[in-house]
């Protein structure tokens, strides 16, 4: 692995190509940057995923648990930075293109089958998708996200009302201490 495969907030999708030898190999588009990893974009992502803590099962089985059983499900890869991604297709599937839906600016229909995705720094790609099925992940990935948040949040306010309790009782005790 190069230090290079360690995807960050700027990248934006992952897409299979062949090499001369005729291995998978991913086209990584960045915000402002391109180039070839030699694994194919489900190990890139997997690799990811490992890196931060994670691996592609586990953030499979997490989204299933929040979204429910769905095919092609949306992705968590770094929660605290909200960087959610979404497969194209079956990630079984070697023509499967990976996006992170934060960098996704805009999108439309070509024909039945294609549409134009438009990224937020103004590169176009034409992928093979209906815009509809596009559609439907893109909203699954921000519904995984609201549910995400909201579960976080809950836990959140349940440690900052420990932190009050714990608070409260150190005035108490030093307030005794003080008093004898």
């Amino acid at each position: 692995m190069h230090k290079k495969d360690i995807m960050n907030s700027e990248t934006m999708m992952y897409m299979p190509v062949y090499d001369s030898f005729g291995n998978l190999c991913t086209q990584v588009y960045e915000k402002n940057n391109e180039y070839i990893s030699t694994l194919p974009p489900t190990k890139l992502l997997d690799f990811n995923l490992r890196y931060f803590g994670s691996s592609l099962r586990g953030a499979f089985d997490g989204s299933k648990m929040i979204l429910g059983k769905l095919n092609k499900n949306p992705i968590v890869v770094h929660e605290r930075c909200n960087i959610l991604w979404f497969p194209s297709r079956s990630p079984l599937h070697p023509d499967c293109i990976w996006f992170a839906v934060h960098h996704i600016d805009d999108y439309v229909a070509v024909d039945k089958k294609m549409t134009k995705v438009t990224f937020m720094n103004g590169k176009e790609f034409i992928v093979d998708v209906s815009v509809n099925a596009l559609e439907s992940r893109i909203q699954r990935a921000f519904l995984l996200k609201y549910r995400l948040e909201k579960r976080t949040k809950y836990l959140l306010v349940q440690y900052d009302r420990v932190k009050v309790f714990q608070r409260l009782a150190k005035n108490m005790f030093e307030d005794e201490t003080q008093d004898s």
